[in-house]
């Protein structure tokens, strides 16, 4: 890994007006394109092309720059990852040449076949398809989608069987190893260029050669090794990416519970091999999804043998069509299954672990096992109470028991403000989006992050759909308390904490953005006001009726358009910060030149979700 990581600090700079070079990755919407030893994103609908392709790109060369929400998946430092930094701004593409092996289309014709849960839980299993097929999203929710993307497993799996069945015509090992690989090589080719597959296969293959042909018996550690830098010196990148990873860290953690624990029954080897590999694996579970789900372990015992079978039934299919009908009957009811398991499904919030505690998880994990492998325990109990320590530590909202804090979210081109007081939740606004919805991509992994599992009160300011559009969903799909609007309600005392609505003239509410809230409220001897929407005329009648108001933290009223915040405005707040909540280059132009001219002109600090992301006090 170290090795990988520096080879990838070597990069390769050009700018030209044509490029030539390779395609080394296709997905539906894009190619990424090898030129000259660097890489980049190509964006294209419905392009058609292969791995192997060669191009002649003409285009202009700049920086990936991906919008991403909070909580949102990073396509950025997905592609970051891949060493991908720039993307071509394609003028025109001209085909050199083209592989002929088009097997793009043979594995859309072959998942075809399949109904539509079918087709995601087989695309994912057999070709390392992302899907978001219902029974896909299903394993995710319940965190049992590993059995459908450990495909080591499932290779180890058909090795194991090739070589058990060959075994009745075959005596000698050497022949048996090889025939038991050759017999896999069809799936090899099925599969390309899916990275575990061609890791099994490169490492047995080495594992022939040297044991078998040359008669060295090197350690399968060592050879796996070999073969780790080996990928490295092709793509360093590999590196960074957690397939890579895992492809090597599973099988040694495999390696090591071999050699630490002796099981006379193979249930209990099963058993106990599932949960250390499960507790393996919970810096890659927080990272995907924040949370623990209960459920996940024995629900894994139950349905790895399921998910195997699919797994057969599935190779099978790719010979023989009619048992794509038995495939669809049995996802059909593993379907079934577990929406109901979903339905009784505790989970445990964790806060994010950062790179740093990660690693210091994955290699205390590593030295307790190797201890445990060479029979050394004086510090298993110790290694064992930092790691449950550690875990422990994450699941508990300590930042709200020491803490009370407001977060401006970054929803995009909307406003949503979270208000963390006495661990108790307030939310002001939801955000909206016709592209997404913001409750279940931003602000549920957000809560959960934050080990929130209600919100105590949900306030919109107005019913824009930029303020109040996720509300619906979130009220369906978490725990809201109680909910209000009404502007007559206020001044609302709770849990302590005054929240004041300072917008109390509905006779000058001819439109929407007239009636919205203006809340102010006191934390930690900080003054917060958030402005929703309000117009200047609004500004003007709080400042008439209101001699003083203080405010600290200003959050801009309406994105920074110049509809609002006027120099007289915040002449008379004296505001320390002002908060922009708004999209990077969304389609109003906010904030304007205007509005940020004034705020800079009375000292005021600018800050912007657009540009930082989720700000914090």
């Amino acid at each position: 890994m170290l090795f990988g990581i520096g080879l990838s600090y070597i990069r390769f700079h050009h700018v030209k007006e044509t490029y030539y070079g390779f395609v080394i990755e296709v997905k539906e919407n894009y190619f990424i394109f090898s030129s000259s030893f660097e890489n980049y994103y190509v964006q294209s609908k419905e392009h058609g092309y292969e791995i192997g392709d060669y191009l002649s790109i003409t285009g202009n060369k700049v920086n990936t720059n991906f919008v991403t929400l909070e909580s949102e998946f990073n396509f950025n430092e997905y592609l970051n990852n891949k060493g991908v930094f720039y993307q071509l701004e394609v003028t025109s593409i001209e085909v050199k040449f083209l592989t002929p092996f088009r097997i793009n289309s043979v594995k859309k014709n072959f998942l075809n076949q399949f109904d539509g849960n079918t087709r995601g839980v087989i695309g994912s299993i057999l070709l390392n398809y992302s899907s978001h097929d219902e029974l896909v999203e299903l394993s995710r929710d319940l965190h049992i989608a590993r059995l459908i993307s450990s495909s080591g497993v499932f290779l180890y799996f058909l090795y194991k069987v090739n070589k058990k069945l060959l075994s009745l015509f075959i005596k000698k090992e050497k022949l048996l190893n090889i025939f038991s690989l050759m017999l896999m090589t069809p799936y090899f080719i099925f599969t390309f260029p899916k990275f575990t597959v061609i890791k099994f296969f490169t490492l047995y293959l080495v594992k022939f050669v040297t044991n078998d042909l040359l008669k060295k018996k090197i350690s399968h550690l060592a050879l796996s090794s070999g073969v780790g830098v080996f990928f490295l010196l092709i793509n360093p990148f590999y590196a960074y990416q957690d397939a890579f990873f895992l492809s090597f860290y599973v099988p040694i953690i495999a390696l090591f519970i071999k050699n630490s624990f002796k099981f006379k029954k193979r249930i209990t080897k099963w058993f106990i091999s599932l949960l250390l590999i499960k507790v393996a694996f919970i810096p890659f579970t927080i990272k995907y999804y924040s949370e623990l789900s209960i459920l996940s372990f024995p629900l894994e015992i139950i349905f790895t043998p399921v998910y195997l079978f699919i797994f057969v039934l599935g190779l099978l299919s790719i010979i023989v069509s009619p048992i794509s009908n038995a495939v669809n009957f049995l996802t059909n009811r593993l379907f079934y299954l577990l929406t109901g398991f979903q339905k009784i499904n505790p989970k445990i919030y964790i806060h994010q672990m950062d790179g740093d505690i990660s690693v210091i998880y994955i290699v205390i994990y590593l030295f307790l096992l190797y201890y445990a492998s060479i029979r050394l325990r004086p510090l298993k109990n110790a290694f064992i109470a930092i790691i449950i320590g550690l875990v422990s530590s994450l699941s508990i909202p300590i930042k709200a028991i020491f803490k009370d804090y407001v977060c401006f979210i970054n929803v995009g081109q909307g406003d949503s403000t979270l208000i963390r007081y006495k661990n108790k939740t307030i939310l002001i606004d939801t955000g909206g989006s016709r592209y997404k919805d913001i409750a279940t991509e931003v602000l549920i992994p957000f809560f959960k992050n934050e080990i929130i599992y209600k919100i105590d009160l949900l306030i919109t300011t107005h019913d824009d759909f930029d303020h109040s559009g996720a509300v619906d969903s979130l009220i369906e799909n978490f725990t809201v308390s109680n909910y209000i609007k009404d502007y007559s309600l206020f001044p609302i005392n709770a849990y302590g904490l005054t929240l004041t609505n300072y917008n109390v003239y509905p006779d000058l509410w001819k439109e929407e953005n007239d009636s919205s809230l203006v809340i102010g409220f006191n934390i930690n001897n900080y003054n917060y006001l958030v402005m929703g929407d309000a117009p200047k005329k609004i500004e003007n009648a709080i400042m008439k009726d209101n001699k003083y108001i203080p405010c600290d933290i200003l959050k801009v009223g309406h994105h920074g358009s110049n509809t609002s915040t006027s120099e007289a405005f915040i002449k008379y707040l004296r505001p320390k910060v002002g908060i922009i909540s708004c999209g990077v280059n969304n389609i109003y132009g906010h904030p304007h030149k205007e509005v940020i001219a004034i705020l800079k002109k009375y000292s005021v600090a600018i800050r912007r979700t657009d540009e930082e992301g989720t700000i914090t006090f």
